[in-house]
């Protein structure tokens, strides 16, 4: 695509429509009735048209992302959805939600260093020894231990804001998921096992995820990994498995999980 992602917002109590279901339900019509198509998967995602001339919208509550092929499609839709909604165009896209966006000729960059820096002052570690990996290696934690117990508050508080994080970050799915079995009852083991992630981002807070402009009318190719430990979890035994999926090389899914039901074999697995 050759237009950039661009911000917009409609002024929601200018409609009218003071209740998020109404709002909703506007918003979905207006974009129906422009001939735009919902997505199955994601309520907030509307296309329209193909090739060049598509227009992708992504929707969070009031605040449309929006991005397509053609500065004139760009400009129609803009027009359009002004006869509806009071609308403010803020630009080119460069940060949401917690999340910064770096817009080149060559691709697209997000990131949560900002973010990251953040929560590393926030919990003193701005100035710490760096870690090169989020886990030490072949690191078993049990949830009944002989080491202090710590601050349950602070613990989930902490592993719910490095949680955030693996939004861009897919190399912190499974080290977080993991120090997150212990929320009930973290000893103080568990705390130094999060306090090695704070670490590790505190080397990789810069780093993001990238989706590299395409060439031509490439054709896109979904190339999908997945991979399981045996019985890993030392307290019942149970798997845990992690994937990630490419679209033509940007990473656009990742996830790690412990299984639910305890299998036999790697096959299982």
């Amino acid at each position: 695509m050759t237009t950039p992602v661009r911000y917009c917002a409609c002024t929601r109590h200018s409609t009218g429509f003071d209740k998020h279901h109404e709002w909703d339900a506007k918003l979905d019509n207006t974009l129906l009735s422009l001939k735009f198509k919902r997505c199955a998967s994601e309520h907030g995602m509307y296309t329209h048209g193909h090739d060049e001339q598509r227009l992708i919208v992504g929707v969070y509550v009031d605040n449309l992302i929006i991005t397509g092929g053609d500065m004139e499609v760009l400009g129609r839709f803009k027009r359009e959805m002004s006869k509806n909604f009071k609308m403010s165009d803020f630009g080119i896209l460069s940060y949401y939600l917690g999340i910064e966006v770096q817009q080149s000729t060559v691709g697209i960059t997000i990131c949560q260093s900002a973010y990251a820096k953040k929560l590393l002052d926030t919990v003193g570690l701005a100035d710490c020894n760096p870690t090169r990996t989020p886990m030490e290696a072949r690191l078993q934690l049990r949830k009944v231990g002989t080491t202090t117990a710590v601050d349950s508050i602070n613990y989930r508080n902490l592993v719910g804001s490095l949680r955030y994080l693996v939004n861009t970050c897919p190399d912190l799915a499974h080290s977080i998921g993991y120090v997150s079995r212990f929320m009930e009852a973290p000893r103080e083991e568990h705390l130094v096992a999060v306090k090695h992630i704070l670490r590790y981002v505190a080397r990789t807070r810069g780093w993001g995820v990238r989706y590299c402009a395409g060439k031509g009318k490439k054709k896109l190719e979904l190339v999908g990994y997945n991979d399981s430990d045996i019985a890993g979890d030392v307290y019942d035994h149970k798997s845990t498995s992690g994937m990630i999926y490419f679209l033509s090389g940007g990473v656009i899914y990742w996830q790690s999980t412990k299984q639910k039901v305890i299998i036999l074999s790697s096959y299982e697995a």
